[in-house]
């Protein structure tokens, strides 16, 4: 695994506190592709390398181009290189940038149909607080808004992404958001976007224990979600806050253990 420095990131509930934390960037490559994790001031996206062909996963808030820029070029790669962006869920922290890339590269942008109204209106829809700490978080003064946009191709469904150049499918998963995607690589690995937090503080503490993420559309149906997935032979999880975690940490932190066995 190469480690590679990157800006300081706050997430989640430590908006107020994001300059006491920062963490490098982790890339690992087990097999053709490599993926690189980028820290962002709220959450993390993620580089994927397949050959010369350039991914990324989710694209970071509005606020946050700088910042991703600088990431890219310590990988030698620029806005202009990517060739699709792949959205998790429409919120701010997720899809925040995504119009601005697609104008900086031509990237496509893949999105979950679910969320279709909050990618034209470019803003948060409601969520359910899954606990104390989610309801402290909805009093804090957070821009839910980011620059609209109309993805270049919904997924309703499940979407083959080997005709783009990357072994693997996206899947749309609602629960945290009505069409909140999974991207599951052929190799095993999975990016699951808020499906899962890790660690506490957004990520900011044990970053590879999974736990139930802040706020849901459907807290049950996320639930579901995360049993089918177990049951998937998945080994390693990517997360929109924290992480990577494991399939056994999953298992055990959701009551899930033996799953699939």
């Amino acid at each position: 695994m190469r480690i590679a420095t990157v800006s300081p990131f706050a997430l989640t509930l430590s908006f107020l506190i994001s300059s006491l934390f920062s963490g490098p960037a982790l890339a690992e490559h087990p097999s053709e592709s490599e993926v690189v994790q980028i820290r962002l001031s709220m959450s993390n996206v993620y580089l994927i390398r397949r050959g010369t062909r350039l991914f990324l996963v989710d694209s970071g808030s509005g606020s946050d181009l700088l910042r991703l820029g600088e990431a890219l070029a310590r990988e030698g790669v620029q806005l202009a290189d990517l060739a699709v962006v792949i959205l998790t869920h429409g919120h701010a922290d997720h899809a925040g940038l995504a119009a601005q890339i697609r104008r900086s590269s031509g990237a496509l942008l893949i999105a979950g149909r679910g969320d279709r109204s909050m990618l034209e209106a470019g803003a948060n829809a409601p969520v359910t607080p899954t606990s104390f700490t989610a309801r402290l978080i909805l009093l804090l003064p957070i821009d839910a808004n980011y620059e609209p946009f109309r993805p270049d191709i919904e997924v309703d469904g499940e979407l083959d992404l080997h005709a783009y150049g990357l072994p693997g499918r996206a899947i749309q998963m609602p629960g945290h958001t009505p069409g909140s995607l999974i991207i599951v690589l052929d190799d095993g690995r999975a990016f699951v976007g808020d499906m899962i937090l890790g660690g506490w503080l957004g990520g900011a503490l044990l970053p590879n224990r999974p736990n139930e993420h802040y706020f849901h559309m459907d807290v049950g149906r996320n639930r579901a979600n995360i049993a089918v997935l177990a049951k998937q032979p998945i080994h390693r999880y990517f997360l929109g806050h924290g992480g990577p975690v494991s399939q056994e940490a999953v298992r055990e932190a959701f009551a899930m253990d033996g799953a699939g066995r």
